[in-house]
């Protein structure tokens, strides 16, 4: 035989063999750098996509509620359970699926959730009633969460790691702008066509994509027949969670000290213990690798720095809407004006630090980021009854940069700190850091009021109605703001330590 053709069949033979390797003996980005140039921007345009839209329905939402209230009869109790609906499903079921995407593959999970979003869409579009409303929110969020879970870990998947920042600042960024278009879009919706139709742009989005993975996306991973899925340990994670999140969302209503609330906070650590235990003991088909947590620096690090990131900045779009209108007296589209330079800010810096964090490492521009959010924090602490637009909109562009500069580094060092078989619980246990602490900053905003504001001047400021007048609930609201805030800042502060002490990205 031909030395030429030995050769060739020689290598034949060793291609085959490389592409029937274990997943997990696999270096990290191998499978990335043989992808098809073209193939790469197809996925970040189809993850890019579903980056896009599970912020933007969120955002949407809120410019719709007077009007859903409205047009349902719901009460403000009721109507605030149309966003938090959502958020509780991406909460808790975020690491489940993220995990199941591991072991059964990533395209499937990920074209079934925005099957889910899409119908759940639908549905939520033709809601006769409040409860209808919040189920179908339920079901979106859980569509949301399939689409969250998966998106980083595809892209991981398929971008090698000197490009991987960048393309995860692209996410990034269609994160920002979903936010930051959101509340403009859902105006000029609600306004024209009325709050039902905020839905109905979902359905030709949803449609384009599960039409686009169906076409050009691949399985890019693996899939082990041999590991099986942790369904007690979803299951006790889950309930753990919403019990969590329970008490959190009730705790200003009932009272933290009561034993309702406490009680919801005992059996929710109780179940979250066991769920810690019983993940020790499952080894390589736990959902949740503890070890990553108590042996990875890198990865516990970044991820709660990601926790107070969103603790103590999350709240702030939610307070300046109603301080701009409500105590400085601007109009609803000026107010608007004024908020969108955080997002935009958010959106132009993402990408460009995420290209950074490919030469320069995670650490110092996600500390540095941190420590912007840290100081505008601060000065909206400062912020009372006479201070002008320049004041506000300071603060918010010192935000946005640092955000900006945190969000694409720690998401690039978070999922390059993982075996390839661990993508998907990376990116879900990422992304449910986000939304618990999304949450967890409501519930802690909502409780320093608390401190300051009755029940009156609450519901003075947030619906328009009660009996206290408009200067006495401006400047008790002022007073709240700066506890908060403050409180806020403190939180920031130590994730600036957090983030600091990650170490090196590897």
């Amino acid at each position: 035989m031909p030395f030429s053709e030995n050769l060739q069949k020689r290598s034949q033979r060793n291609w085959k063999l490389s592409n029937y390797m274990p997943e997990q003996i696999k270096p990290n980005n191998d499978t990335s750098t043989s992808i098809d140039e073209s193939y790469k921007w197809i996925v970040l345009l189809i993850t890019t996509v579903g980056a896009f839209m599970t912020p933007l329905d969120s955002s949407i939402v809120s410019i719709a509620l007077p009007s859903i209230a409205s047009d349902l009869r719901i009460d403000f109790t009721m109507v605030i359970w149309v966003p938090t609906a959502y958020l509780l499903c991406l909460t808790v079921l975020l690491m489940s699926l993220g995990r199941l995407a591991d072991i059964k593959g990533r395209k499937s999970l990920f074209i079934l959730g925005f099957m889910i979003f899409t119908i759940a869409s639908l549905l939520s579009s033709v809601s006769q009633s409040g409860i209808q409303l919040i189920i179908f929110r339920a079901v979106q969020g859980a569509g949301a969460a399939l689409i969250s879970a998966n998106s980083p870990a595809i892209v991981t998947d398929v971008f090698p790691s000197n490009e991987r920042g960048k393309a995860l600042g692209v996410n990034t960024m269609a994160v920002y702008v979903g936010l930051s278009v959101g509340p403009t879009l859902g105006g000029l919706l609600v306004q024209s066509l009325g709050w039902r139709s905020i839905f109905y742009i979902n359905l030709p989005i949803g449609i384009f994509v599960i039409t686009l993975t169906l076409l050009k996306l691949k399985e890019s991973m693996i899939k082990s027949s041999r590991q099986k899925f942790d369904l007690v340990g979803a299951g006790t994670l889950s309930v753990g969670l919403t019990l969590l999140l329970l008490a959190l969302t009730f705790g200003g209503n009932y009272g933290w000290g009561t034993p309702f609330i406490l009680g919801l906070f005992t059996v929710s650590g109780v179940f979250l213990i066991v769920f810690i235990f019983l993940e020790k003991k499952m080894a390589e088909d736990a959902m949740l690798d503890v070890s990553l947590f108590l042996r990875n620096r890198l990865f516990a690090a970044a991820n709660f720095s990601a926790l107070l990131n969103y603790i103590s900045y999350f709240a702030v779009g939610f307070l300046m809407s109603f301080y701009l209108q409500r105590v400085l007296g601007y109009l609803p589209t000026q107010a608007g004006l004024l908020l969108l330079p955080m997002p935009m800010m958010m959106a132009v810096i993402a990408p460009v630090s995420g290209w950074a964090s490919d030469k320069l490492g995670s650490r110092l521009l996600s500390s540095v980021g941190m420590a912007l959010i840290c100081v505008s924090l601060f000065l909206f602490s400062t912020l009372n009854v006479d201070s002008s637009w320049v004041d506000v909109l300071t603060g918010l562009f010192i935000l946005g940069v640092g955000m900006g500069l945190f969000s694409s580094p720690n998401t690039s060092a978070v999922m390059g700190s993982v075996e390839k078989n661990r993508l998907g619980i990376a990116a879900g246990t990422l992304a449910t850091m986000r939304f618990m602490g999304q949450s967890m900053s409501l519930a802690i905003t909502g409780a320093v009021l608390a401190t300051t504001m009755s029940a009156d001047i609450l519901s003075a400021l947030f619906t328009g109605l009660g009996t206290v007048s408009g200067i006495i609930a401006a400047v008790a609201f002022v007073e709240g703001l700066h506890r908060v805030f403050l409180v806020s800042a403190l939180i920031a502060a130590i994730g600036v330590f957090t983030s600091l002490v990650r170490g090196k990205s590897r």
